[in-house]
């Protein structure tokens, strides 16, 4: 499976928990930043676990973009995502054009197939906020 950017996130069996994004977890303070990182930004540690995170989420600020983008036809949303984990990031979220996104919305990480044949994620509304 081709992914659309490995560096960014975990399919199925690339590690456990996945599938999910790209974290690194220091050993010596325990902070989890986004991708894999040479030292922690915290405590400068250098020993530090590759993890996967953000199967679960939370939206922060959301719009609707109007104008399509590499591998996404418009309209679609783009959100502030913050992790279970703690990061935070940009990412898509897969809801139908005009869906009524809110601050603090559940969210769960998703695999999408692309027309190409490569797979990318975004992340979806959680259903009863599993």
């Amino acid at each position: 499976m081709q992914k659309t950017n490995p560096s960014l996130f975990f399919v199925e069996g690339e590690a456990p928990g996945a599938p999910g994004l790209k974290g690194s977890r220091c050993l010596g303070c325990g902070q989890t930043v986004l991708l894999q990182v040479a030292a922690c930004p915290r405590c400068g540690q250098r020993e530090l676990d590759t993890v996967c995170i953000g199967q679960r989420a939370t939206l922060g600020e959301s719009a609707e973009v109007f104008h399509s983008a590499d591998g996404f036809e418009a309209p679609y949303f783009i959100g502030m995502v913050a992790t279970e984990q703690g990061p935070c990031t940009f990412a898509p979220i897969a809801a139908p054009p005009g869906t009524a996104l809110r601050v603090g919305m559940p969210l769960r990480f998703c695999l999408l197939p692309r027309p190409d044949g490569r797979v990318g994620f975004a992340y979806a509304p959680a259903e009863n906020g599993a």
